[in-house]
């Protein structure tokens, strides 16, 4: 799963598995030895392995003991079979790896449009805006507040300018609501949290392990949102929330699949199951793309990508979004993103903020999902909000995502297609590679660019391990040897990225967004010193004909 104590390698550590606001349980463990344990159980878990030669695994509901082991070799292998299992992730509509802009939150309609517009004005490439929570009166009934008079032109608008909106969509119910009456008069309420618990009284939180629950849940979306054009869901605190109390919040009351206790960690993936499903009935001519803060076993199914949470907005917390990342990657869940320049809180006037700005969006620049968002002293977290010098560079880095959409949209297929993982650690290219093994900070972005995120203040160069083969300088095109650590220059306006030789990467033109215009020229760079081969993939952008096999490949093959 992903967890926030910056630990990359569990051996000889113990972890425990309950989903909270920026711990995500996801019970697979995978072994450098070549083997992975997926423990089948949704009641909170531990894994513990403080003692080397011995590894435990509890859980505090179970009838059985009841695990799958997987051999590999490869982790590819292990998490193809994990997918197998659970479910494959499907392809989003090639917007959705464009860049988000967000921030906590967009008040109106205005200023959310007039956003949108300033970024098509100064020709910064974006594809996605979003509306985080209160844009409604009441928590659980989907009724814009006045601040929005009309939605539906709202979106209309940013639709016309080829923005996507995702759209904040709590699971809590405030009380003295008709919808609230509804859910309680059918008992969809999960038992005594829809009188009491940590949240305010009469606050209730619907029973996403109820089928009729879900069905409704998403009705009420579609109805108010998705009717009107609203393209992507951001299910947010769907662990469910546990802020400001030790215990996941489910433990102790009964749900409609029984035992709280038993079924804890399973509702986020529940509640994306029913987004899903209803929007996959409701139209197959847009791509679901679910945005969670959590996640469970099988979520990758359901198109959810999750965030890691509400996390501070310092150099510690950037450092550890690192390992916590891979992680998630190698339990084999894909998508995954982080609030670049963390949640609480920024300040956009301190240059010692900027810095931990630019760093974090050029790391977040090659994460699956590529978006911004947070808390900021200045109501402001806009490309444009960090200074002229600042601007430059989170451009540069937008623009160069932009121009790798040929390469990141293959990567999805392959994703999809082929059960690869595009945010790779290391000991997935390198087994053989002791050193490799621990690295926790470096990672591959598909099968060519290794990255190497920066993580101190004032740093103009980070030492970093480059795995035994034959790379070179994604910048100059220098030749670099492997098998050796190296202190690679890294001034503010670059990150050090290498490219493994027999890599063929495909380019294409500078765009605004995706589907501006066709991905042509491509320009192919191919890097020598071993063969290589790649498959382009390019299908209409959206939709779901990509399933009935409407799409292309093109094969490219380097021989040495």
């Amino acid at each position: 799963g992903q967890h926030q104590a910056g630990v990359w390698n569990y051996r000889g550590v113990s972890v425990d598995l309950s989903q909270e606001n920026t711990e995500i349980a996801v019970p697979l463990l995978v072994s450098s030895n070549g083997y992975g344990i997926f423990w089948n159980n949704t009641s909170r878990t531990r894994f513990n392995n403080r003692f080397v030669h011995s590894l435990y695994i509890e859980s505090e509901v179970a009838d059985v003991i009841d695990y799958y082991f997987f051999y590999g070799p490869a982790m590819d292998r292990i998490v193809a079979d994990y997918r197998e299992l659970t479910g494959a992730p499907p392809l989003y509509g090639q917007w959705a790896y464009g860049f988000w802009q967000c921030k906590n939150k967009y008040e109106s309609q205005a200023e959310l449009l007039g956003v949108a517009q300033r970024y098509r004005e100064l020709h910064i490439p974006v594809d996605d805006i979003v509306q985080d929570w209160f844009w409604w009166n009441h928590k659980g009934e989907f009724v814009w507040n006045s601040k929005y008079p009309d939605p539906k032109a709202m979106i209309d608008e940013l639709h016309a300018a080829h923005f996507h909106l995702m759209i904040s969509v709590w699971p809590f119910y405030d009380r003295g609501t008709p919808i609230y009456d509804e859910f309680d008069r059918n008992g969809w309420f999960i038992d005594r949290l829809k009188v009491a618990g940590f949240h305010p009284l009469g606050m209730a939180l619907y029973d996403a392990t109820n089928p009729a629950a879900r069905k409704r849940y998403w009705e009420e979306m579609n109805r108010a949102l998705f009717s009107i054009g609203a393209d992507a869901w951001w299910l947010d605190t769907i662990e469910p929330e546990t802020e400001g109390q030790e215990r996941n919040i489910l433990l102790g009351h009964k749900l409609a699949i029984g035992s709280g206790d038993r079924f804890a960690n399973l509702y986020p993936l529940l509640t994306a199951q029913g987004v899903y499903e209803g929007q996959r009935a409701a139209s197959d001519a847009k791509r679901v793309f679910i945005l969670g803060r959590s996640a469970f076993a099988g979520a990758q199914r359901y198109g959810v990508t999750a965030w890691s949470g509400d996390i501070l907005s310092d150099w510690l917390a950037y450092r550890r979004q690192i390992p916590a990342g891979l992680n998630y990657s190698l339990s084999g869940m894909p998508y995954w993103t982080t609030d670049i320049g963390g949640f609480i809180i920024g300040n956009p006037d301190d240059p010692g903020y900027r810095e931990l700005f630019i760093r974090w969006f050029q790391y977040g620049a090659f994460c699956p999902i590529f978006r911004v968002h947070g808390t900021r002293t200045t109501n402001q977290n806009e490309l444009w909000s960090y200074g002229p010098q600042a601007q430059q560079i989170l451009v540069s880095f937008d623009k160069l995502r932009y121009r790798l959409m040929p390469y990141i949209y293959s990567v999805a297929w392959m994703t999809t297609h082929d059960h690869y993982t595009p945010m790779r650690p290391l000991i997935m290219d390198f087994a053989g590679d002791r050193q490799a093994r621990d690295v926790g900070d470096q990672f591959l972005f598909g099968p060519a660019i290794l990255v190497n995120p920066v993580t101190d203040p004032g740093a103009t160069s980070r030492r970093l391990y480059l795995p035994t083969a034959h790379w070179y300088d994604f910048w100059s095109g220098a030749p670099v040897e492997g098998g050796r650590a190296i202190e690679a220059a890294a001034p503010l306006e670059r990150i050090p990225l290498y490219v493994r030789a027999g890599s063929i990467l495909p380019l294409g033109p500078a765009i605004e967004y995706t589907g501006e215009k066709p991905a042509d020229p491509i320009e192919l760079r191919v890097y020598r010193g071993a063969a290589g081969h790649f498959t382009l993939y390019e299908d209409e952008g959206d939709t779901y004909h990509y399933e009935q096999g409407q799409y292309a490949t093109i094969a490219l093959d380097w021989n040495e």
